[in-house]
């Protein structure tokens, strides 16, 4: 009863014993949640200064034992998260400096080209687009758009390759796409796109 009457007059002998008997068991306590002795020893500095500011509000050395232990858990915990949530972002930052710059020229010549595929998608005439469509985001065959359409195979075979000339020529011409490795790129990203 004297100890926490002299706390809440904030006795600095009081504060140094209370201090004396609970800091090794709390630093205890931290160093075996969060595994790392200097980090324990800042959370237990941590709890002791928020109970200087609340000190009065406790009645016991039981209710300031239970706020101390419970404020040094919070802080283990809060400890832990921000180390969980730095690993995250290292790895990310990782990421991001392992992908050089050839690979983001890449993704932007993919993007580029990705664009222009579209937009040159939309300007084939009204049955080659349509033909396109089916083939590329559907993932019909030749037989089905046929039946759906009511027209030949061969008719569909023929809008499929001009469609694929057209939009060849085009990204040929804005330089976006060398002729042998047209065909490979666009069924790359093809599933891509149309998804």
């Amino acid at each position: 009863m004297a100890l926490i009457a002299a706390l809440h007059r904030r006795q600095p002998e009081a504060i140094r014993e209370l201090f004396n008997q609970l800091y090794k068991p709390l630093i205890y306590f931290a160093g075996k949640l969060v595994d790392n002795k200097h980090e324990a020893e800042d959370i237990v500095g941590t709890s002791f200064f928020k109970l200087t500011g609340r000190i009065e509000q406790f009645p016991t050395i039981r209710d300031v034992k239970a706020f101390l232990y419970i404020t040094t858990r919070n802080e283990c915990l809060d400890y832990l998260r921000r180390i969980a949530r730095n690993e995250r972002t290292q790895d990310q930052l990782q990421y991001l400096m392992d992908y050089n710059d050839a690979q983001a020229g890449d993704e932007m010549l993919r993007a580029r080209i990705l664009q222009e595929v579209y937009n040159e998608i939309e300007q084939l005439p009204p049955q080659c687009r349509r033909i396109f469509k089916l083939i590329y985001s559907k993932g019909m065959t030749t037989k089905q758009i046929a039946d759906e359409l009511e027209l030949s195979p061969q008719t569909i075979l023929n809008q499929k390759a001009k469609a694929l000339n057209l939009l060849r020529g085009i990204l040929v011409k804005k330089n976006l796409m060398p002729h042998s490795t047209f065909f490979q790129l666009f069924l790359l990203i093809s599933i891509e796109f149309f998804l």
